[in-house]
């Protein structure tokens, strides 16, 4: 899956829990709206598994604003154990999912941040031989 598959998957999922919420990818505005949240890409790395398959281990940045810092902590709890309970984003593997504390903003409203660790496998292209179309077996 490519990185930008994977950050329309997540904002779906959060879409899905949350569904009056604002939802962004990549892109966090000056003056976000309450009752937003925004996706963004913010670590990559690959490694060979074998000669079939390699991983993608993601990390995602999940900004969620609301007008309390109560809001906030309970919406990334509700995240957080939404996550957990299904360990999977349609084939994005969750490996951990941290959060910070609430913090104000200049605007007044309060930012909370999330980290999603994640892993895909990915298939390796593999050569293709032409096939054997006839066989002959001689008995002797």
């Amino acid at each position: 899956m490519s990185v930008i598959n994977d950050i329309v998957a997540i904002e779906a999922y959060i879409k899905a829990l949350f569904p009056t919420a604002t939802t962004g990818k990549q892109d966090v505005p000056a003056q976000p709206p309450p009752n937003s949240y925004y996706v963004r890409m913010i670590d990559e790395d690959r490694e060979t598994e074998t000669r079939y398959h390699y991983r993608v281990d993601r990390a995602y940045q999940i900004v969620h604003v609301d007008k309390r810092p109560d809001t906030v902590l309970a919406n990334m709890d509700k995240l957080s154990t939404a996550v957990y309970q299904t360990e999977l984003i349609g084939p994005i593997r969750i490996n951990a999912f941290s959060i910070s504390p609430p913090a104000k903003t200049e605007n007044g409203l309060f930012v909370i941040i999330g980290v999603l660790d994640t892993s895909v496998r990915e298939a390796r292209i593999q050569p293709e031989y032409p096939k054997i179309n006839h066989v002959n077996i001689r008995r002797m």
